[in-house]
């Protein structure tokens, strides 16, 4: 049952208490009102049936003289007596003087006990009390038309309440669904419309409903981001399959060489090993890459922590890139012996993929200084060049896997872009983080934050 459902049964279920309610309460107001009436004309018989027993009714005059007995005009109250088979009028009701109670009712009507019974007018009846006197029987009654006029009036005002509790009801119904059901089911809608293709589908926000434009944001929010992670996906699948296609149409073409016979003398058969030996490692690097960023991801990579000592981490890296570029000048800035909580392998690893970027990217001419700065209980690695710096519209991607800002510089491949998507990755296994100032023409510090415990 969906909620719209549950709030209509509930909605109905209320009212139906709310009309049983009012029912009660009216039957429970005529039962007073009746019980009051025959109190009152049980009063009056017994005092007309001791005077009558003290004073034998003749007739109307010696009947009606008494003052104690006889009510004038002010009463609604009828006082009869039933002699010889004919209806005797003692005192009239003031509002309606020719009432008077029907003889055959009166004949069959039970004694010393209230009943309501029909008089001379058709759509008037009576509540009487009849006692048996000497001559005759006294007649006690007065029209139930007040009563029935309270129980209309009651009826009307509890019809008025229900139609205005229901009323009510449907604005309260009406509110509810525009800003709160409604919302839900646009989103479960906005859910379904994604599940069958419509990627661009959103929900639309109202300020008129603070939640429920929570919620749509929430959602939006979620969505652009699940479409952004797939379009990257998409990216990344793609990108990978263009590192890979590279090297494997290099394999396929050199054995396609030999399957045809091209290959002919040892140093054609040399050079084709040779380049699908090259070939082969560099698309196991990438895979080895891969499974690294996705173990890392999972946080899967086992870690081993010690105590390392980050001083001699950078005169370490320092001295390969020395190997590997001896014309360029490298110095190493480090304060004291500083240590910090981590893999010593991983963290050599993110550091050399630091400075190996800048050694590709940057001229020979471009120094490279690696600083050591400690910040509370947080160390800074600085790796600075002074090369010709990063576009700030590359800023923000690069540390996605396979981004490069140009596939070739100086005339030297940039790899397969995945360097600096690693060396983030270990950044953040380690709860530390990577990031990166630049600028065009006064090149690029990237900063290596790890905690010291």
């Amino acid at each position: 049952m969906t909620l719209r459902n549950r709030l209509l049964v509930a909605a109905g279920a209320c009212l139906l208490v709310v009309i049983a309610a009012f029912l009660g309460v009216q039957r429970r107001q005529q039962q007073v009102l009746f019980e009051q009436l025959d109190a009152q004309l049980a009063v009056v018989a017994n005092s007309a049936s001791s005077f009558a027993e003290r004073s034998p009714l003749i007739g109307p005059p010696s009947f009606g003289n008494n003052g104690d007995l006889y009510l004038r005009n002010n009463s609604e109250l009828y006082i009869g007596a039933v002699i010889d088979d004919a209806v005797l009028t003692i005192a009239a009701p003031a509002s309606t003087p020719s009432l008077v109670p029907s003889l055959d009712e009166l004949q069959r009507a039970p004694r010393d006990e209230a009943v309501t019974l029909r008089t001379s007018s058709d759509d008037i009846e009576m509540r009487v009390l009849l006692k048996d006197v000497e001559r005759g029987t006294l007649i006690v009654g007065q029209s139930v038309q007040m009563i029935e006029n309270a129980l209309s009036n009651l009826w009307l005002s509890g019809f008025v309440a229900v139609a205005a509790i229901a009323s009510f009801g449907l604005l309260v119904g009406v509110w509810v669904n525009r800003l709160s059901i409604r919302p839900i089911r646009e989103a479960a809608d906005v859910a379904r419309d994604i599940a069958s293709g419509r990627r661009d589908a959103r929900v639309s926000l109202s300020a008129a409903n603070p939640d429920a434009e929570v919620l749509g944001i929430a959602m939006n929010l979620m969505l652009d981001t699940n479409a952004e992670s797939e379009a990257r996906l998409r990216s990344f699948v793609a990108d990978a399959s263009h590192e890979l296609r590279t090297p494997l149409t290099t394999l396929i073409g050199y054995t396609d060489l030999h399957r045809r016979g091209m290959l002919t003398t040892d140093e054609s058969i040399d050079d084709a090993m040779r380049r699908i030996h090259s070939e082969a490692r560099r698309m196991s690097e990438i895979v080895d890459h891969l499974l690294l960023l996705a173990s890392l991801d999972e946080s899967t990579v086992t870690l081993n922590p010690v105590l390392v000592n980050v001083g001699q981490l950078l005169e370490d890296v320092a001295a390969d890139a020395r190997v590997v570029q001896p014309d360029r000048v490298i110095t190493v800035v480090a304060q004291d012996e500083i240590e910090v909580l981590g893999d010593p392998d991983r963290l050599l690893q993110a550091v050399f993929i630091l400075v190996t970027n800048a050694l590709i990217h940057t001229p020979i001419s471009a120094a490279l200084r690696l600083e050591l700065v400690p910040d509370g209980d947080v160390v800074k690695i600085r790796v600075i060049d002074h090369g010709p710096g990063i576009g700030r519209e590359h800023l923000s991607r690069l540390f996605d896997r396979f981004y490069r800002v140009n596939r070739e510089a100086n005339g030297i491949a940039q790899g397969n872009g995945l360097g600096l998507a690693i060396a983030h990755s270990i950044a953040e296994a380690h709860q530390g983080s990577l990031t990166v100032e630049s600028e065009e023409g006064h090149g690029s510090t990237f900063i290596l934050a790890l905690s010291r415990s």
